[in-house]
């Protein structure tokens, strides 16, 4: 069984057993890009759109009861999980994501029509664009969209960080009395604890999380309403709040209607900004990663002051050697968000007059980028930092031979004649202690005092 759809490029023949129709047919043939469709979240936030903009349209008397109820029997249909792979445009589409707009509205319209007895197709009693679509735009229901489906997105992605942020102050605590060399510049420096390095891990974390949530604020506004250019034609009355009102009565969040709507419609700013605070995150567990591969490094040739859960074997032909394969992995994780930034931003600044054309590529960074620092964040914490031991005795071992501690002396015998100790150190092989003690100006007993103060409690 097939069905004949029309448009004034010609006909198009498809099975019917499909709920899309001639414009999601068309647009699935010419962009076979990726493989890579549209995830429940955002079929979800289509739909939620679809439905809210049929109560509204209702309400504002332009769409009449029975096709409004059909409508919303079809999306609360979908909603439930049906007909999600009938969602198949590719994520790069054509611009502004008229392809994604109207694939949900010939799904919606076809399962409408079936419910309500009729036939697919039949776009006589019930039309993608004159019902599904009445009242909205490509243009302001792609990047409401956009805007619902980040900000979940984003709270789930917040969850996340708080619990590795949680993770990181117990090992804090837990680490508080583990005594080690401190480095900078990769050299040995004053002494510190590997809790106060947790310590730093997680503070850092929490400035980003403080961040992240107050960008996903600029989300909560919508553009909804303003159609084509901004302007709200064809618009039912009071069309701009009723949908507002709906949409974020069924979300459960706060969205409000933006107060210029072709400001809101021209400039993806709001996109950028949360990317960028995302890409923020994502460089502070990229250096935190680093640091963990460094500490963990050896066990028979590097600091190794760290031991991590293993979690497979990390050669081919070395036996036993066990990687940071969780922390290699964070590190791409990271550093394909770094790059998503990039690429977010330049979609975002061409936007040309009264519309930005990149919105589902803005869509795609920026939503992939949420999920899989998400998803990475949750391996990170579970595989890796809630199993971190101290190796207590090479802790020890380094704190005895660095050089780093020297820098307690400088108060009591001088920055030169401290630095004159530590380099005949270095090429005596001297302890730092004999050295300063043969100076005769300070004693063993004080020497002892000196360094004991300089531990971190």
């Amino acid at each position: 069984m097939s069905r004949t759809e029309k448009d004034v490029i010609g006909e198009v023949e498809l099975a019917d057993n499909v709920y899309y129709g001639i414009n999601t047919i068309r647009a699935k043939e010419n962009f076979q890009i990726t493989g890579t469709t549209a995830d429940f979240d955002h079929i979800a936030a289509l739909v939620r759109i679809k439905r809210s903009a049929a109560i509204a349209n209702f309400k504002g008397k332009k769409l009449p009861e029975e096709k409004k109820d059909l409508i919303l029997a079809a999306c609360d249909r979908i909603l439930k999980g049906e007909l999600t792979n009938q969602f198949v445009i590719d994520v790069f589409q054509a611009g502004a994501g008229t392809s994604y707009n109207m694939n949900a509205n010939e799904v919606i319209a076809n399962l409408a029509l079936e419910i309500g007895g009729k036939h697919k197709g039949d776009y006589s009693f019930i039309h993608p664009n004159d019902h599904v679509n009445m009242s909205q735009s490509t243009n302001d229901v792609i990047p409401t969209m956009i805007r619902l489906t980040a900000y979940n997105k984003g709270e789930h992605l917040l969850k996340e960080l708080d619990l590795l942020v949680s993770s990181m102050k117990r090992k804090a605590k837990e680490f508080s009395d583990v005594v080690k060399t401190g480095r900078t510049h990769l050299q040995d420096a004053a002494p510190v604890t590997l809790g106060i390095e947790f310590s730093a891990w997680g503070y850092a974390l929490e400035k980003d999380r403080n961040a992240i949530k107050q960008t996903l604020d600029y989300l909560l506004e919508l553009n909804i309403g303003g159609t084509a250019v901004g302007t709200g034609i064809n618009t039912a009355p009071g069309y701009q709040k009723n949908v507002v009102d709906e949409i974020s009565r069924i979300t459960g969040v706060n969205f409000y209607g933006s107060s210029n709507l072709p400001g809101i419609m021209e400039f993806m700013t709001d996109f950028a900004r949360v990317m960028n605070s995302i890409s923020d995150l994502a460089l502070d567990i990229t250096k935190i990663s680093n640091d963990i591969r460094l500490l963990y490094s050896g066990p028979g040739a590097g600091i190794h002051e760290i031991k991590i859960p293993a979690v497979q074997q990390g050669s081919s032909i070395m036996p036993g050697k066990i990687n940071p394969s969780i922390a290699e992995a964070m590190n791409m994780i990271c550093h394909s968000v770094l790059g998503a930034q990039q690429a977010l931003n330049f979609s975002v600044q061409a936007g040309q007059l009264e519309l930005n054309v990149m919105m589902p590529h803005i869509d795609y960074e920026l939503t992939r980028s949420e999920n899989i620092l998400t998803n990475g964040m949750k391996m990170f914490r579970e595989k890796l930092i809630d199993g971190i031991t101290a190796d207590k005795a090479m802790c020890l071992e380094h704190m005895g031979k660095s050089f780093g501690s020297a820098a307690l002396l400088n108060p009591y015998l001088g920055y030169d004649l401290v630095a004159q100790i530590v380099h005949e150190a270095l090429e005596t092989g001297k302890s730092i202690k004999t050295l300063a003690v043969a100076t005769g100006k300070i004693s063993a007993e004080d020497y002892d005092k000196v360094m004991a103060s300089g531990v971190p409690k």
